[in-house]
């Protein structure tokens, strides 16, 4: 999952009317998930199949190329920084937060730039693959979605590829209840956190502006049982992977969801740049809800003389 904490993750990465992902406030919730990232993992971090997904297409682009990739990485996830990279690529990476940075990115320090997603300091058409893994909902609705957008826009080439797993909304028709969840999640049918947040996330989604304030993800858990430790013990987890959860009390960002429809009109409508050139639903669990999106970013219209 994307880690930057502009919005920018693992979860991390990724606001509301309260202090946005741009101000100072959330820097502390990031600090805390620096700490706890290695109790982080799939669906919010890449798996086996996500990073075989990525490399076939990095390798088939590279292939058809008559120079090596530039590529960028948006946050700092360290399964995406170790793809088998063609010989001579140009690998970089943006966060918002050193804290992520210095925690997480398992490349040479040089290679990351620590700034916004929505401001990236880099040339036009300086980019021929970006990778954005789970950072889309970190960002607000639709100030950030859409000057992130433009953003990608400039920065990669025409030609480029932009590679995006979403973490997406059911159909309302399949969406299910706060209540369903923590039903299960006291019956010991919820694996780990990361399932338990993922699902809580969705179920607690309404509208993309709206978004879900960690905080109320948090209280759900602790109104569902106060005692961690009792919970953790009832459910058979480890006390201090469900413990990772109190990164979210008081945390000011919330997570803003699109759907692969909302994802394709931001950028490839009118003015988007972009085409979507192929859609994929992993297996794993949750897989239908995390799905990859490779858009191509169009080649610029030639002008016509008058």
């Amino acid at each position: 999952m994307s880690t930057d904490s502009n919005r920018g993750q693992t979860e991390p990465s990724p606001a509301t009317s309260e202090p946005g992902p741009l101000s100072a406030a959330p820097v502390e919730h990031w600090q805390r998930v620096a700490r706890l990232w290695d109790q982080v993992g799939p669906p919010l971090r890449p798996c086996r199949e996500d990073i075989d997904f990525l490399s076939h297409h990095v390798h088939q682009w590279a292939a058809a190329a008559t120079s090596p990739p530039r590529a960028l990485i948006l946050g700092v996830t360290p399964e995406i920084c170790r793809l088998p990279w063609p010989a001579d690529t140009e690998l970089r990476a943006i966060d918002h937060t050193a804290s992520m940075i210095e925690a997480i990115w398992p490349g040479p320090r040089e290679a990351v730039t620590c700034g916004e997603w929505t401001a990236p300091p880099f040339d036009d058409a300086s980019f021929d693959l970006a990778f954005c893994d789970g950072g889309l909902h970190l960002m607000r609705h639709p100030d950030e979605h859409a000057a992130f957008a433009r953003s990608m826009r400039r920065i990669v080439a025409p030609g480029g590829l932009f590679l995006l797993r979403l973490f997406a909304p059911a159909e309302p028709s399949r969406r299910e209840s706060v209540a369903t969840v923590l039903d299960d999640l006291l019956g010991a049918r919820i694996p780990n956190l990361n399932l338990l947040k993922f699902r809580l996330w969705m179920a607690m989604h309404s509208s993309p502006a709206t978004g879900v304030p960690l905080r109320d993800v948090w209280q759900a858990v602790h109104d569902a049982g106060p005692d961690f430790d009792a919970l953790a013990d009832r459910i058979g987890w480890q006390r201090e992977h469900l413990a990772a959860i109190n990164s979210y009390r008081d945390s000011p960002n919330s997570y803003h969801f699109l759907t692969i429809t909302e994802t394709r009109e931001l950028f490839c409508g009118e003015g988007g740049g972009f085409v979507v050139e192929e859609t994929f639903i992993p297996s794993y669990p949750m897989g239908d809800q995390c799905p990859w999106l490779i858009l191509r970013r169009a080649a610029k219209p030639e002008a016509t003389g008058t």
